[in-house]
């Protein structure tokens, strides 16, 4: 019987229409005769149009070949072998393409088969072609798919035994591998999936209230991790500093993120916390640490007043809600624990970044265990050597094994928004599976959905639905994996980046100058809790490559700038008189009033300055500082350096030099200039007032005189020099003073 062979046909598009001959050199005439116009009124014009543009380099993308077994690779006896094939077209169009599909007579005998197969290498195989078909045209970056059936009747599909079935489809030149899987029968084995609760990486400490209200929208990345798992019995790994963003925001809250959290706690899967902001605990180790690093203090994130009244994104939690104010009005904030709280979680779970720990690794995080709560460390099978039982330990510390293949294909597939890449993703994940139950006998075989971003709710509800219906396979939780009997097992070499590792030191010592910065602070959680949580942020996991290059080097320069957010503001000074205020500024950037010591230090001997001033700065403003100054000697020019102190000692911002130009004699001269001024204006004044009341007396007693010298009832009273006689010295005086005339009297 002649196979099925389905196609999807698509019309291309109509061609250009053709000019005729004579319109066409009617028009290239008008253009020369225009051209050779335009030449000789604008011939610079003409110049530069008759140079074409350089005609951009072509991109050279090219047509990608896939294919995806129907039902996710499952083949049971009496279905039909389905695959869709599906020729991406890239830079250029491809033409209509003849399609043949094979299967192979023999199934894969292991996991190191399968991955050759699937990256192409087809030595030892023997295929046989079952069915043909043909793809359409498809323009430059358009789809055309096609689906190839073998009907189950066909004799190919007889009888085949249980196993992994390479599968090729062949199509111009071009091939795509797949498998299909033939379920084998027997007792279920337990499977186990460990899936991420996290948002994309990020440089700041937490997430914005308008970056929550995206994500838990209906359509929003962090609803679409809680649509896939419901239902499921996934074992949720689950970033706190997610619900710790929600219940920072208090009464302010988006309403879609505080139903978000609510959903989460209600969840009956079981889950453990990841490291704050899933923080890469092996760098980590590798750089030092005894331990992982986690968050200090969250209070910088909380405003006031979105505490004064009952929070409903705090109240979500799993853990008794917070007392209430004793002081109505005044706010009421969650501590730590509860910020973080992701309801009833197993604690001292790592999950380090795939191949990055080694027996160094997982003994650090072994001793953050107790007997009551040992610590559990994840690691990928690609990290063991020898024998990888999921329920492995090394050195006495718990250590479940994840299969890495299987867990590569489900990420692969979780984090592909194409239909046909998508399944053939998903049918290598069912054949990693079926190899890897074969290979565990009574053992469970654990999973991992690895760290991922923009994963659309179609995929992942694909990828965690294939693991939940695999054919054999029966659901279980991290928790009962873990606590079956362990095996010793050996680890290999991991691999480390030197890079991140030297970058991780450098970021614990910034963390330290914070540190001594911040006790410029009443609170210095407030600057020190902020630091702590970006650098957990910055060392995400899920930051590689030259990404994680630059959040580190932006998250540096940020901490550079927030040291030097305190400083002092000053300019040169000119003393004029033997005692007089230093008036420099000092510059507060933080949002946050912060209390500082500065110190000023003159290099010679003929300036006296107070050695520290306690200065009180407020928030965001420059603040004026008077730092008294006393001159020893008349003048001369002395330098004065001043450096800002924390209450504690430590030196803050940069230090500062001040020239004081000391001109103390201008002061004595002047005051001498005054007090003579004065005195000459007061002599002045009293020898006025002297000369004044001179002439009032003079005048007094000539008015005396005169009013003497009036008759009395008419009759004055005779000059004694009347008769004509007169003193001595009297008539010599007159004789010089007045003529005199003598007259003869006769009788």
């Amino acid at each position: 019987m002649p196979p099925d062979v389905r196609m999807t046909v698509t019309s291309p598009p109509p061609g250009p229409p053709v000019l005729r001959r004579p319109l066409a050199r009617r028009l290239l005439a008008t253009l020369a005769a225009g051209a050779l116009v335009l030449g000789v009124v604008l011939p610079s014009a003409a110049a530069v149009a008759a140079t074409p543009d350089p005609t951009p380099a072509g991109d050279t993308t090219p047509s990608v070949l896939s294919a995806a077994p129907a039902a996710n690779g499952i083949l049971r006896p009496g279905d039909p072998l389905s695959v869709v094939v599906t020729l991406s077209a890239g830079s250029t169009a491809t033409s209509a393409t003849p399609v043949a599909l094979s299967i192979g007579s023999a199934p894969l005998g292991d996991d190191v088969a399968l991955d050759r197969w699937l990256d192409g290498d087809a030595t030892g195989q023997t295929m046989q072609q079952v069915a043909v078909g043909s793809v359409d045209a498809a323009d430059p970056g358009a789809q055309a798919s096609t689906t190839v059936t073998l009907p189950p009747t066909d004799p190919t599909l007889a009888a085949r035994p249980a196993g992994v079935y390479p599968v090729l489809v062949a199509a111009g030149g071009r091939t795509a591998s797949s498998v299909v899987v033939v379920p084998a029968d027997g007792t279920a084995t337990p499977i186990a999936l460990v899936v991420p609760i996290t948002a994309a990486p990020m440089t700041r400490g937490l997430l914005t209230g308008n970056e929550l209200a995206e994500l838990t929208a209906v359509d929003g990345a962090l609803s679409a991790q809680l649509d896939a798992v419901d239902g499921t019995t996934a074992t949720l790994a689950v970033d706190p500093a997610i619900p710790a963003a929600i219940r920072v925001l208090g009464s302010a809250a988006p309403p879609t993120a505080v139903a978000w959290l609510q959903r989460l706690l209600a969840l009956p899967n079981d889950r453990f916390a990841l490291t704050y902001g899933d923080s890469d605990v092996a760098a980590q180790v590798q750089a030092g640490l005894g331990a992982p690093l986690g968050p200090t203090s969250l209070q910088s994130y909380m405003v006031e007043a979105d505490f004064t009244r009952p929070a409903p994104a705090v109240s979500a939690v799993s853990s008794p809600e917070p007392a209430a104010s004793s002081s109505p009005g005044h706010p009421t904030y969650p501590s730590l624990s509860t910020l973080l709280d992701i309801g009833t979680a197993r604690s001292n779970v790592f999950w380090p970044a795939t191949g990055s720990a080694g027996p160094e690794t997982v003994a650090a995080l072994g001793a953050s265990g107790t007997p009551e709560e040992p610590t559990r460390v994840l690691l990928a099978s690609s990290n063991v050597s020898g024998a990888r039982p999921a329920t492995g330990a090394v050195g006495g510390v718990s250590t479940p094994v994840y299969d890495a293949e299987v867990s590569r294909a489900l990420t692969a597939a979780a984090g592909e928004n194409d239909t046909t890449r998508r399944g053939a993703s998903l049918a290598a994940a069912q054949g990693y599976l079926a190899v890897a139950r074969a290979a565990a006998g009574d053992q469970p075989v654990l999973a991992v959905l690895d760290r991922g971003t923009d994963r659309s709710r179609v995929s992942l509800r694909a990828a965690l639905g294939l693991v939940s219906a695999a054919p054999g396979f029966v659901g279980s939780t991290l928790d009962a994996v873990a606590s079956r009997p362990a095996s010793e097992i050996s680890l290999a070499a991991p691999s480390v980046d030197s890079s991140r590792v030297a970058e991780v030191g450098e970021l614990l010592a910034d963390e330290q100058a914070v540190d001594r910065f911040a006790t410029i602070l009443a609170q210095p959680e407030l600057l020190t809790g902020r630091e702590r949580a970006e650098l957990l942020q910055v060392i995400s996991v899920s930051w590689t490559g030259d990404a994680a290059r630059s959040a580190v080097a932006d998250h540096r320069a940020g901490t550079q700038t927030t040291l030097g957010s305190v400083g002092i503001l000053s300019s040169d000074f000119r003393l004029v008189s033997s005692s007089a205020p230093l008036r420099p500024w000092v510059r507060n950037d933080l949002p946050w009033p912060v209390t500082v010591v500065l110190a000023a230090r003159p290099n010679d001997a003929r300036l006296r300055v107070q050695d520290r001033t306690t200065v009180e700065a407020q928030a965001a403003a420059n603040t004026r500082v008077e730092v008294p100054v006393e001159a020893r000697i008349a003048n001369g020019e002395v330098a004065v350096d001043l450096q800002l102190y924390s209450p504690t000692g430590e030196p803050v911002g940069a230090p500062q030099r001040v020239d004081v130009e000391v001109r103390a004699e201008w002061e004595s001269i002047g005051l001498v200039v005054i007090v003579a001024l004065v005195i000459g204006f007061l002599s002045l004044g009293v020898w006025r007032t002297v000369a004044r009341r001179r002439r009032v007396r003079a005048g007094a007693e000539s008015a005396s005189t005169q009013d003497a010298d009036a008759p009395v009832d008419g009759i004055g009273i005779k000059d004694p020099d009347a008769d004509g006689r007169g003193h001595a010295e009297g008539d010599a005086e007159d004789a010089i003073d007045t003529p005199h005339i003598e007259q003869e009297t006769r009788p």
